[in-house]
């Protein structure tokens, strides 16, 4: 099946956004202007969305992030990016990845010594396994959830939807207290570590359970409370997988995040895709708006678009789903493609997103987990070539030509 013989899902698709916009305009306007506790300014956004480079688990004492580490950092000295996206993150082998970041608090003060002005964020997804039960319940954060403390650990049936006792994962249920004691977990290792900005996944997913986003608003409100106290600078900086996620007209989230859905365009042999407004589920014109969590009123919300990870087929090059570009993810079509052609559509990429959406920004891929790469074993691209250009290398010159040089500290708000 072509892309274009799968239009009739597209329309199917942006008939459900329209019904999920008219459905945020018509809340009760309810919400204060004023700025909530532990929300970054609007400015801090905007600067923060202009240099961003994905960097996935950079922060993390695996073998190949220590060995990599040291350039890295010199990648992050050399391009001065504002946000360092997807630092860290806990995918499953929950206390497998606890320990792993062992070392976060001093990988990040490195980053800040060098970058004192960057972002660094954490992410939260919308996955737990059996193994959340090998970690402790820390007394701190029942406390903070006004319980009675319990020498204990997580339980995953209680996190997840009720009835799936016999499961080893699941997605995490934030209707259940469970659930939420597990977020704010992990949000507090962060920020106590000195990330400041904090990707929830696909929330709306996690939040299925809470149509009226009561207890998904209650456990947001309280992570910026604990970053008002604790935070680098006193605020954290949250997104998520979504096109706006709104409480009587107030919106949850800081940035909304979403893949850059490029359409392939031509013959299979060049692999050529494009960038416009409309397709499938894309976000560009589609964010919606309210009064944000600095409290200032837009009618779209600001937007980070990235080349995304995700299924990429039964094969390699297998993929048919309508997100896929020629057979694979998005960011190993990218990965695959040659030096040359990376850095025409790192061009292109950065040019078009803001002209498709005047609140879009692009996310450089800097470390970005990738699927097979055909005859080229590879677990993830690499911006930086190093000493093995077969996961990627060659961009990072053509970043430092978009961004240019880096804005004054002393200007920065």
């Amino acid at each position: 099946m072509d892309k274009v013989s799968r239009m009739g899902r597209v329309a199917m698709m942006a008939g459900g956004l329209l019904l999920v916009l008219v459905s945020g305009c018509s809340q009760p306007n309810t919400a204060p202007a004023t700025a909530l506790d532990g929300a970054p300014t609007g400015e801090q956004v905007d600067l923060t969305l202009e240099r961003a480079i994905s960097m996935a688990s950079v922060l993390h004492t695996y073998a190949w992030s220590n060995r990599l580490f040291p350039e890295n950092l010199a990648l992050i000295e050399e391009l001065q990016p504002s946000l360092v996206g997807r630092a860290a993150l806990v995918w499953g082998w929950e206390h497998l990845m606890l320990r792993s970041m062992n070392a976060l608090t001093w990988r990040v003060t490195r980053i800040h010594a060098i970058a004192p002005e960057a972002v660094v964020q954490g992410c939260i997804f919308e996955f737990v396994s059996r193994d959340v039960e090998r970690v402790k319940v820390p007394v701190e954060v029942q406390v903070a959830f006004g319980l009675e403390p319990e020498d204990r650990f997580y339980d995953l049936e209680a996190m997840i939807k009720p009835g799936q006792s016999q499961v080893e994962s699941g997605v995490p249920d934030l209707s259940r207290l469970e659930a939420r004691l597990w977020f704010y977990h992990l949000a507090t290792v962060y920020l106590d570590a000195g990330l400041e900005a904090i990707h929830l996944g696909q929330l709306e997913r996690m939040a299925a359970h809470d149509p009226e986003m009561v207890e998904t608003r209650a456990l947001i409100e309280r992570i910026r409370s604990y970053a008002a106290q604790h935070a680098r600078r006193g605020w954290v900086m949250l997104d998520a997988h979504t096109h706006g996620i709104v409480h009587h007209k107030r919106l949850l989230l800081d940035f909304h995040s979403w893949p850059l859905r490029a359409v392939e365009v031509g013959e299979p042999e060049q692999e050529d895709v494009v960038l416009e407004a409309g397709f499938y589920d894309s976000i560009y014109g589609r964010s919606l708006g309210g009064t944000t969590p600095d409290g200032r009123f837009v009618r779209h919300q600001r937007v980070l678009v990235e080349l995304d990870n995700g299924y990429a087929g039964p094969s390699a090059g297998g993929c048919e789903l309508p997100e896929c570009l020629w057979g694979r993810d998005e960011i190993t079509w990218f990965a695959h493609q040659s030096a040359e052609r990376r850095n025409e559509y790192l061009r292109y990429f950065w040019q078009r997103v803001p002209e498709l959406d005047p609140v879009a920004r692009f996310q450089i891929p800097g470390v970005r987990p990738v699927q097979s790469l055909l005859a080229n074993s590879c677990p993830r691209y690499m911006i930086h070539a190093l000493d093995n250009d077969k996961c990627g290398g060659g961009q990072v010159e053509t970043v430092g030509e978009l961004w240019g040089a880096a804005p004054e500290i002393a200007t920065r708000p």
